[in-house]
């Protein structure tokens, strides 16, 4: 083998190895959903609700629970068991302590022992484990509503994100007719001084603005795409910024509910706040159970079955038994098991105070923040207006050569803050509509239509 033929045998060696590594990225990438090219509000909630790892790990919790519940209620249930054994043995009377007069000592010859049979036991009276079956129900409901809960945390992610990629559009589609505005006043301007109407000085000013214009929609482009990688990572499909967002439907609609119907619908249909009441009923039927650890507990079994050397040799024999256990002293570890119980108990309990203090906060922040957010849209929308309508009026003044072009130059400027205040406002009043759904848990219901 010559010197090159082994290089290229290594190298084939060294590609095949970096695709078995990269096997599995390209596995994963090949299951990314792909990006409609006109990215709507519920295409973009569809894809995150069904990429999203927040809701899958939510639900393998809930599966979780689901097996631990399962678990619990086997114990309240008939345990049926069967078995059979066949064995061919020798014994040792004296090995096993028993000693018969007259009867040969030592190992035995060999023999054939069959035993095949039945068995089917049933607690009668168990209270903590009626008690932890009850608690397990409940923590089991608990982890379903967190699941209620992971959506719509993803649907207010998605909404931000949207959002967000709305902004940057309407920044970037606002200088972009800013920069024509500025473009067309260079040609008049550049008209005017060949005309001899005009200095050169405001050809200078009007092209400065132009280039000024372009620059900042040249970055207000550049902020689209990073809004839009943003927004294709939240929705953990395949990253690209090849797509297009125009849905208004995120910027949401008014809500005539007050204040005090919103902070009860939040705390009637939270997720979250159902979710730790769930878990502090859960949390008191567990101190329930390790207390009565300390109670009796009945139980009865049967069996019934074949006993005897051989398949073909046994004789039907049975066994009814019914069994009273009442524990005396267990070392302090029920003593244990109840402060444990007690202490998540209370925790349980801290958790669901904090929660609800947090959930009026949210509501009546959200709450404020929309009443603000509406006047902050019709006082920019005003304010558009009013500098578009001094920009004509500049313009007409400089057309018929009353004034230079600086008129319309600061003019523009003010067209321009009006533009991004507006579209900054359109982007905190979506946002706090979002945050107010949110609040009161129907995000999902209000915006996944």
């Amino acid at each position: 083998m010559t010197t090159r033929t082994r290089l290229l045998t290594l190298g084939s060696r060294g590609l095949v190895a970096l695709l078995l590594l990269l096997a599995p990225a390209l596995a994963i990438a090949a299951d990314q959903q792909n990006i409609p090219t006109q990215l709507t509000l519920s295409d973009a909630l569809s894809l995150a609700l069904t990429n999203s790892s927040v809701l899958r790990t939510a639900q393998s919790r809930l599966a979780q629970a689901s097996g631990r519940y399962l678990q619990s209620r086997s114990f309240l249930l008939p345990q049926v068991e069967i078995g059979a054994r066949q064995a061919y043995q020798t014994i040792d009377l004296r090995g096993i302590g028993i000693l018969i007069p007259n009867l040969p000592q030592g190992k035995s010859p060999p023999f054939a022992s069959l035993d095949a049979r039945i068995a089917v036991s049933q607690e009668l009276l168990n209270i903590a484990n009626i008690q932890a079956w009850k608690s397990s129900r409940s923590r089991k409901e608990s982890y379903r509503l967190q699941v209620d809960d992971a959506r719509e945390v993803v649907v207010l992610n998605v909404l931000g994100a949207y959002l967000g990629a709305l902004r940057a559009k309407a920044s970037r589609d606002a200088l972009t007719e800013q920069t024509q505005l500025a473009s067309d006043l260079y040609s008049l301007t550049q008209s005017r001084v060949k005309q001899g109407v005009s200095a050169p000085l405001d050809a200078n000013r009007a092209m400065q603005q132009v280039n000024s214009l372009e620059q900042q929609r040249q970055e207000a482009e550049q902020s689209y795409i990073a809004a839009k990688l943003t927004l294709a990572d939240v929705l953990q499909a395949r990253i690209t910024s090849d797509f297009e967002v125009s849905d208004t439907q995120a910027y949401g609609s008014e809500t005539a509910m007050d204040l005090e119907s919103a902070l009860k619908k939040a705390l009637a249909s939270r997720p979250d706040y159902r979710s730790a009441e769930a878990n502090l009923k859960a949390a008191e039927l567990q101190v329930s159970s390790a207390k009565a650890l300390r109670l009796p507990t009945f139980s009865v079994g049967f069996s019934d079955g074949q006993s005897g050397s051989t398949p073909a040799q046994n004789t039907n024999t049975y066994r009814v038994q019914g069994t009273l256990y009442l524990p005396v002293f267990t070392g302090g570890r029920t003593r244990g098991q109840i402060e444990e119980a007690e202490g998540a108990l209370r925790e349980a309990r801290s958790t669901l105070d904090q929660l609800r203090s947090e959930i009026e906060t949210d509501v009546q922040a959200a709450f404020s923040g929309v009443q603000w957010a509406v006047k902050e849209v019709a006082t920019s929308a005003a304010n558009v207006t009013l500098s578009r309508q001094e920009v004509d009026l500049a313009r007409d003044r400089f057309t018929h050569g009353v004034t230079d072009n600086t008129e319309i130059v600061n003019a523009q400027d003010r067209v321009s803050k009006a533009d991004d205040a507006r579209v900054r406002a359109l982007y905190t009043l979506g946002l706090a509509r979002a945050n107010l759904a949110r609040a009161m848990a129907v995000a999902e219901a209000t915006y996944k239509k």
